[in-house]
C-alpha cells in the first residue's frame, strides 16, 4: 500500500488538503498521512512554559487544524494517520516524508518561475528542498557522479 502525505498549513485550507487526498486515493490504494507543522515558540515567550506544556499546545493546535481534514477523509472511507510536528515547515515536511516513505506529498499548487520567486510558498520551499535532496542523492557520498 501506498503512503502519501498531506501537508495542511492552516484549517482554511484542511478542506482542499483533504479533498487532494481523497482523489488521489480514488486512483490507488494508499493511506494518507496528514501533517501539520507548528512553528516553535521564541525562546523569549518559551522560557515560561515547560516542556510538556509546550508539546500539548502545538499538539492541540495542530490537530485543531487538522480537524476539517479529518472529518473529510473519514466521511470519504479514507484511511489517514494525524500528526503534529513543531519545526520549520518545509524542511519539517520533506524530513517527515523520507522517515515515514511517503511516495508521494500532496502539496497545493504553487506558482512557476519568477512567481515562484516573489511568493515563497511553502510548496516552492518544499519543492526546492525535494531537489536538492534528489541532487544531492544523485551525485552520490562524495559529491561526483
Amino acid at each position: 500500500m501506498n503512503a502519501i502525505l498531506v501537508p495542511v498549513e492552516s484549517s482554511a485550507k484542511a478542506s482542499a488538503a483533504a479533498q487532494r487526498g481523497i482523489a488521489h486515493c480514488l486512483h490507488s490504494l494508499a493511506t494518507v498521512h496528514l501533517l501539520n507543522v507548528q512553528r516553535p515558540f521564541p525562546r523569549h515567550i518559551s522560557r515560561f512554559f515547560s516542556n510538556q506544556e509546550l508539546q500539548r499546545f502545538h499538539q492541540e493546535a495542530g490537530m485543531s487544524v487538522l480537524a476539517p481534514a479529518i472529518r473529510a477523509l473519514d466521511a470519504a472511507g479514507v484511511p489517514h494517520l494525524d500528526h503534529v510536528v513543531v519545526g520549520q515547515p518545509a524542511r519539517a515536511i520533506v524530513e517527515f516524508a523520507a522517515r515515514k516513505q511517503c511516495d508521494d506529498i500532496l502539496l497545493d499548487e504553487a506558482p512557476g518561475g519568477f512567481m515562484s520567486i516573489l511568493h515563497a510558498s511553502l510548496s516552492s520551499q518544499v519543492r526546492h528542498l525535494m531537489r536538492a535532496a534528489a541532487a544531492a542523492a544523485a551525485a552520490g557520498p562524495t559529491g561526483t557522479r
